[in-house]
């Protein structure tokens, strides 16, 4: 089964994006809308996973530790969230991991209509799959 093939366009430093220098650490911020109102339990799970990807970094040769804090991740309203990271650099393999965290949450659990200015997991514009199992992208 091929997997969606994003780009850094998809995970961009957009005009809603804040990012501001503390020190040695980038901090940056996201927003996140979702295509339907999320549950309470949805809403916790998101800052969950948005945790867990953060503790797979810290403690993981393969993505480089630049991650310094827990993300924090707020719910402005039951369909829009946004969570900061803070990290030494804003390159590195740990985008590759944020991309497949996001759209498994997208998947599986609440369809993300649009982070910051990019729509790559909205289900109507992200990564398809065809019959034959390509992933193509909606026109």
């Amino acid at each position: 089964m091929a997997k969606p093939t994003y780009t850094d366009a998809d995970l961009r430093i957009s005009t809603t994006t804040e990012v501001k220098r503390e020190g040695q650490t980038v901090v940056h911020t996201h927003r996140v809308l979702f295509a339907r109102p999320l549950t309470r339990a949805e809403q916790h799970l998101f800052a969950d996973v948005l945790v867990g990807f953060y503790y797979t970094v810290h403690f993981s040769q393969q993505f480089g530790n630049g991650l310094v804090a827990e993300p924090v991740v707020e719910f402005l309203s039951d369909h829009e969230a946004r969570y900061t990271l803070k990290q030494h650099t804003l390159s590195g393999p740990w985008k590759d991991l944020l991309f497949a965290v996001l759209a498994n949450f997208s998947h599986e659990v609440a369809p993300i209509q649009w982070h910051d200015e990019s729509r790559a997991f909205d289900p109507e514009v992200g990564p398809r799959r065809t019959a034959d199992d390509t992933v193509t992208r909606a026109p």
